[in-house]
């Protein structure tokens, strides 16, 4: 997916268009996490759609619970819940990342040449 080291950095605006990418691939990450945790509270625990997306969103985000559950199922899937958001954290923190520290590590270690064997002297904007 990413250029390898004989290859010149991204311009740029292709930069900035797979940032865009990667932020977009984030947010419909987190989005289909939020719209999944809201629909299993709206029928574990028969809450309408605004509070389910709200106790779904806190939990994503890290601040916990808006409200203890009522039952035993939503007990259990609000800690389940709680433990993949952990995930989908570390996975979103990757995703944004990732560009960013490609092109920092590839400036640094690009050796000036690009693939016909001619130099350059820094990345093409």
């Amino acid at each position: 997916m990413y250029e390898q080291r004989h290859v010149p950095p991204l311009s740029r605006p292709r930069f900035l268009r797979r940032l865009w990418w990667h932020v977009l691939t984030a947010v419909m990450l987190l989005a289909v996490s939020v719209f999944a945790g809201a629909v299993a509270l709206m029928h574990l625990e028969t809450l309408p759609l605004s509070e389910a997306i709200l106790h779904a969103s806190t939990l994503i985000s890290g601040l916990g619970l808006a409200e203890m559950p009522r039952t035993g199922a939503g007990r259990l899937f609000t800690s389940l819940f709680a433990l993949y958001s952990g995930f989908v954290a570390l996975a979103v923190s990757g995703i944004m990342i990732a560009p960013v520290a490609h092109r920092m590590l590839h400036c640094f270690h690009w050796d000036g040449e690009d693939a016909t064997g001619s130099r350059r002297t820094g990345p093409s904007d």
